[in-house]
């Protein structure tokens, strides 16, 4: 794939750290959006907004940057599959991995019948969105009694199409992207469109494509990758557990004793962190956090976060 054929959406607080990454990449297709946290709804929404304006009859495909795909020929040959079902059947299309064990941080697709392909994809009808179960025995009795695979977004559909889909089932966005399209290319672009976007309800792409994928106009590719997501400190440990045979993974200047099953991650080169009789354990320092934590109950994190803010320390999140 050329570089003119792939864009980034970041924000303007990034964009200096991602073009110098990225210098292959033309400075215009850099998609880049206001400074302010509204989850993934509005700002996938402007990055399709964008693409509707350059390339409305061109299919695209949305990836998130903060995993690793391996083998990557897999996950091209996977991108280039879902431009080819994308152009003959029109549908939204999205990705899915088996499950074979209970995930509480995912949402699941229930399969339909398969989708023929011309190449080893295997592709499936999407029958049904399940949002993330509250329990583990809940998401276990899903995937037990269900053929589901666990949602991960790798996401293909025409940018038109899923700004119809906007306008269907979050009209407010879709208004709000319409007076961002009005102001592009104007005088004060940039001022007009970081006031508007301010306005944005915050709130995930789920709001929109759980709809489609629930509508029976959806269809899922099994991911023919691993795919690690570094969204969680468990899921950094699972990418790197082979670094020591007491099943640790250490980063930095750490003193491990009769501790198993633990990541000790360390950001001060010039400090030292020993841990002595632990076991499944989550430690992490910062120059000015640490945090411990059990790796089983790593979701916590998302209450502890929820207690900085609470407490008036945002300048730690």
């Amino acid at each position: 794939y050329a570089p003119e054929d792939i864009y980034v959406s970041t924000k303007w607080k990034f964009i200096k750290y991602v073009s110098e990454q990225t210098p292959q990449i033309p400075l215009k297709n850099y998609i880049v959006e206001p400074d302010v946290a509204k989850d993934r709804g509005p700002g996938e929404g402007y990055a399709f907004l964008k693409m509707s304006m350059l390339h409305p009859d061109e299919p695209f495909f949305v990836y998130q940057s903060d995993m690793v795909r391996e083998p990557e020929e897999a996950f091209l040959d996977m991108v280039h599959d879902a431009e080819v079902l994308a152009k003959k059947h029109k549908k939204f299309i999205t990705g899915g991995v088996k499950a074979t064990q209970p995930n509480m941080g995912a949402d699941y697709l229930q399969l339909g019948k398969p989708v023929p392909m011309d190449s080893n994809q295997e592709v499936f009808a999407i029958d049904a969105f399940h949002f993330r179960k509250g329990t583990m025995h809940e998401t276990r009795a899903l995937i037990e009694n269900f053929h589901v695979v666990a949602h991960w977004n790798h996401t293909c559909w025409y940018p038109d199409l899923m700004l119809d889909a906007y306008k269907k089932y979050r009209p407010d966005w879709h208004k709000d992207l319409m007076r961002i399209r009005d102001v592009i290319g104007k005088p004060g672009e940039d001022e007009a469109i970081r006031a508007i976007y301010n306005e944005m309800e915050k709130g995930p792409t789920e709001d929109v494509t759980r709809h489609i994928m629930d509508s029976g106009d959806a269809l899922a590719f099994l991911l023919p990758f691993r795919v690690t997501d570094f969204g969680t400190w468990g899921t950094v440990y699972d990418f790197f557990i082979d670094d020591d045979n007491q099943g640790n993974y250490k980063d930095g200047k750490v003193i491990a004793v009769d501790t198993t099953g633990s990541l000790i991650k360390v950001g001060n080169p010039n400090k030292l962190v020993a841990v002595a009789g632990m076991e499944d354990l989550v430690v992490v320092d910062t120059d000015d956090i640490l945090l411990v934590i059990p790796k089983e109950k790593i979701d916590k994190i998302k209450d502890i976060q929820t207690a900085i803010t609470e407490q008036g320390l945002k300048e730690y999140l």
